[in-house]
């Protein structure tokens, strides 16, 4: 038997929902007077929605959210904090040209301000995803919230605070874009005017960091919004669609200047046949490969290690005026198919170094191309990978949501050359810096030479306890 029911329906509430399924940018959020915020019906919009002609009011174009005002001026705010050096803490201080400084990222980019004006040509951030949990930033304002609500006019005729449609709270996305936009004014005054600044995003803020990176750096100088795969396989919790992408947002700071993004980049002179990220395999060089640096004599068969680049040779290696006589069986991580080592082979574009190294030199086609990245990242490591690294480099899995080395080296070597310097203030687990010293390390590899003479310079800025 049902139980008798002591009180009438909430018709108010049935009537919103009615609403809401019609018009639902026109549900709000206002205080329930105990603390609470409670839903509510914003009667100017739904006016405009039911009115043919334009209704009462002030409007302009503008993309704005509760506590903007305050989120500007604290990017202006002066800091009386200064950087500490922990050389008990620091391997090789007086050479590195490496540097990583904890502490607060916001008070860090104004003390960055005066060093590295208009001298970062890349930053590469991983912010906090807005999964609606409280942030760890907690920014002071000039003003309070209550003064900067009024200000922005968020309260209505009874007083009430309104706020937007949100997923936890009525400062949902409020507090999240009041987080990223000081940082990314004082991102922007560090990058050169060839610079450019990529930004991993997901889904619940993917379009408001679009706005404030347009507002922030111009329409003119955004880019592009790459997808990147981040899963092998998709969730099968998923309600509706199961999402396997992210974003990274890329915006220049004069598009003008910024050349062609490309993981194709062409030396001078010669490129590598070994990545030390593959797998170990083995290739047969042809005979008559040139031998750099040895006009006769012979390699012995073995296991030899130059910089970060292993080879093995399986058969001695017979040089007679600086060409090799026979075969060599040769067991490395190698980059490229034996098809491909045949065709530089034949082409006389691959060469062995007589400290043991590979190499090759860039064909004339080669040297007048270069291939952008595309916008769709489906090769670039995801995040079983990024877990694997972790496990393999710290013994265990001490980071969540972690971006796997490879997506990063691809996007520095995309637009980095010759002292680059590269930013990332939310450092993390420190894959930037991973990624830009593996990626130098890959560089400066080849047979005892700089054959590449490039480096980059990575400046790791991380939140945590004050420094």
């Amino acid at each position: 038997m049902d139980k008798m029911k002591f009180e009438t329906p909430a018709l108010a509430e049935r009537n919103i929902d009615k609403i809401a399924a019609l018009f639902p940018n026109c549900v709000t959020e206002t205080a329930d007077g105990n603390g609470g915020v409670r839903r509510a019906v914003n009667f100017d919009t739904l006016k405009q929605m039911l009115s043919g002609d334009i209704a009462e009011g002030n409007e302009a174009y503008e993309f704005t959210w509760v506590g903007k005002k305050a989120a500007m001026a604290e990017a202006s705010k002066p800091t009386r904090k200064t950087l500490r050096p922990c050389k008990e803490e620091s391997v090789d201080w007086d050479n590195t040209e490496n540097l990583y400084i904890e502490g607060d990222n916001l008070e860090v980019l104004k003390l960055l301000q005066e060093s590295y004006l208009g001298k970062v040509k890349m930053i590469y951030i991983d912010p906090p995803y807005n999964t609606g949990n409280d942030f760890i930033y907690d920014d002071t304002f000039k003003h309070s919230q209550e003064e900067e609500n009024e200000q922005i006019g968020m309260f209505d005729e009874d007083d009430n605070r309104l706020f937007k449609n949100t997923d936890t709270n009525g400062r949902f996305h409020s507090d999240w874009c009041s987080m990223i936009y000081p940082r990314l004014l004082l991102a922007r005054n560090l990058l050169s005017d060839d610079g450019v600044i990529f930004i991993s995003i997901d889904d619940n803020e993917v379009e408001n960091l679009t706005k404030i990176g347009k507002e922030i750096f111009g329409d003119e100088n955004y880019v592009n919004a790459l997808k990147w795969k981040r899963k092998k396989q998709p969730s099968f919790l998923s309600r509706h669609i199961a999402p396997v992408m992210e974003y990274v947002l890329i915006f220049a700071k004069n598009s003008e200047k910024l050349g062609k993004l490309s993981v194709e980049s062409i030396s001078d002179a010669t490129k590598k046949v070994i990545n030390i990220s593959n797998h170990e395999s083995t290739r047969v060089f042809k005979a008559g490969v040139e031998v750099k640096g040895l006009e006769n004599g012979v390699i012995p068969k073995g296991r030899y290690t130059v910089k970060t680049m292993t080879v093995e040779y399986l058969d001695d290696v017979i040089v007679e005026n600086y060409h090799t006589v026979y075969p060599v069986t040769v067991k490395a991580k190698f980059l490229n198919t034996q098809d491909k080592i045949d065709e530089f082979a034949d082409n006389k574009l691959l060469y062995i170094t007589a400290a043991k190294g590979l190499r090759r030199y860039v064909s004339a086609d080669e040297s007048n191309k270069e291939k952008s990245i595309t916008d769709l990242l489906l090769d670039w490591g995801d995040n079983q990978d990024s877990e694997k690294e972790q496990k393999e480099i710290l013994g265990n899995k001490y980071f969540d949501y972690t971006k796997p080395t490879l997506l990063i080296h691809n996007l520095v070597k995309s637009c980095t050359f010759e002292d680059s310097i590269i930013l990332d203030f939310f450092s993390g687990s420190a894959t930037t810096a991973h990624a830009v010293m593996q990626l130098n390390a890959e560089e400066f590899a080849g047979g005892g030479e700089y054959i590449r003479p490039q480096r980059r310079r990575t400046a790791q800025v991380y939140y945590g306890a004050a420094a």
